[in-house]
Formats: structure tokens, sequence, C-alpha cells
């Protein structure tokens, strides 16, 4: 998750813990997708709607650089360096007011969980790492990759309509991608070489192409590293264009300093 400090690298036990961190905020987790297009069980099927201006208008929400949102994300990776096999889950809750973003992250790996929470207003960014809040050092966070990581599909042209489906008793139009699409793996080390490809996805929107939810599965991998990653991802959308305003958090207190005698 490059939405965390670079100083807090001491969060994840492991390096490889941190490369699927970045790959899981940029999309993994509780997946169920029917990526080939076909109609699902209890699924209608399509009809007439206009499908280019559904996939249209839901492309540009997600790439919307003043996106306004409430975001639940969920993930859970694997990652293979020789011998060496990790397995971990990320679970992302919070809210957006690009580019500002208020989160709260937990990592499990291992049998271990670590919980962290981050904020970013303007060119300020506070951390929370249990012990109450902390400003960053300036330039120390960044969350470019987390947040570019939404934009699963930027092209309306790799999505088709596959029917109505109801979700959570909610009834949504159903965009699945055509083929499979390109993924720029940001966790993982600066070889050059990083390459992958989200192998299914899929995404319940409303009329308008408002999305609801997103889920997908990936593939991604560096050659030089000899690293394989696969995972999945579960993004939930909620009040889109609902007027976020992240505010910065109460700092921690600051240790007085003892008089000299």
């Amino acid at each position: 998750m490059s939405g965390r400090p670079r100083h807090l690298a001491g969060v994840a036990r492991r390096g490889a813990a941190r490369r699927i961190l970045a790959l899981a905020a940029a999309g993994a987790v509780l997946v169920g997708a029917c990526g080939d297009g076909a109609t699902p069980p209890g699924q209608s099927p399509a009809s007439s709607v206009d499908t280019d201006a559904l996939a249209t208008a839901f492309v540009a929400i997600l790439a919307d650089p003043a996106l306004q949102a409430g975001i639940v994300q969920q993930a859970t990776a694997t990652s293979e360096t020789g011998d060496d096999v990790l397995e971990l889950r990320v679970t992302m809750v919070g809210e957006l007011a690009l580019p500002d973003v208020a989160l709260e992250v937990a990592i499990e790996t291992e049998g271990e969980s670590t919980r962290f929470a981050l904020v970013v207003v303007g060119d300020r960014s506070f951390v929370d790492l249990g012990e109450g809040w902390l400003e960053a050092p300036p330039g120390s966070v960044d969350t470019t990759e987390l947040t570019d990581a939404l934009v699963v599909v930027d092209d309306a042209g790799d999505l088709e309509y596959a029917g109505m489906q109801e979700i959570d008793g909610e009834t949504l139009y159903h965009l699945v991608a055509v083929r499979p699409l390109p993924y720029s793996p940001g966790g993982l080390p600066g070889t050059g070489d990083e390459t992958g490809t989200i192998d299914d996805l899929d995404a319940y929107v409303e009329a308008d192409g408002t999305p609801v939810l997103i889920e997908l599965s990936f593939t991604a991998g560096s050659t030089a590293a000899a690293t394989t990653v696969i995972g999945t991802t579960q993004i939930r959308f909620s009040d889109i264009g609902g007027g976020q305003v992240i505010a910065p958090p109460s700092l921690a207190p600051t240790a007085t300093p003892t008089a000299a005698p």
C-alpha cells in the first residue's frame, strides 16, 4: 500500500510483505467474479441498456481526480520468491476526498496483525500506529499509487454489459472486462521489469455508472526479482459525490521537557 509512510517500513515484518502490501492496496480480495462475460444464474440478460454510456460514465467516475466516496477494500494475495511463500490479507476502510484521504488499514500475515491509520490533507500527512496521531515529515507519505490503483480500467471499450444482478438487495448493472487488462504493480522492487494483468474484472454499477462494487483477480511479477504474485480484490464504494471533507486529526501530546535540577 503505497500510502504507508516510507519511514514506517517496519510496519510489515518482511520485504515480501511490503511488496504485497502495495499490490493489495492496488486491489485484492473476496472475489466471486464471472470474468468470461456469461450471464450468471439469477441475472437478467442484457437488453436495451446504452452499454457504451454506462461503461463511459463508470470509467469517468473512477478516474475523477476529485472523487469523493466512502470505500471498503479487502485484499488477499500470495507472493512467491523462490521457496519463500507469503500469504497476506489487507482490509482498508475510509473516505476519499481526493487528493485528500482518511484510511484505516489492517494487515494480517503469518498469524500476525498490524493496524495503522493514515490521513492526508493538502500537503500535510498524519499517521497513527496505535499510540495516537503524529504528523509525518513532508514528503514521507505518497498516496498517488494507492488512488491511481482505483482506476482499474481506463477504456470503456474494454467493458461489456452482462445484465442486471441483485447485490445486497440492490439491483445493479453488471459490467465485465472483455480481455485481460494491463496492471502495473507498484510494490515490487524497482527493477523496471514489473508486469501484471487483471485477469478478471466485474463491476456492479448504478444506472448512471456510479460504482457500487468492483471485484477482480490479478497476476503480477518481476523477472529480475524472481517474484510472482497472485491475488483478488473487492472494492465497495458508498456515498459517491457526498461532499466528504477530510480534516486533520488531533495530534498526540508531545512530551514535556523535564526541568534541569
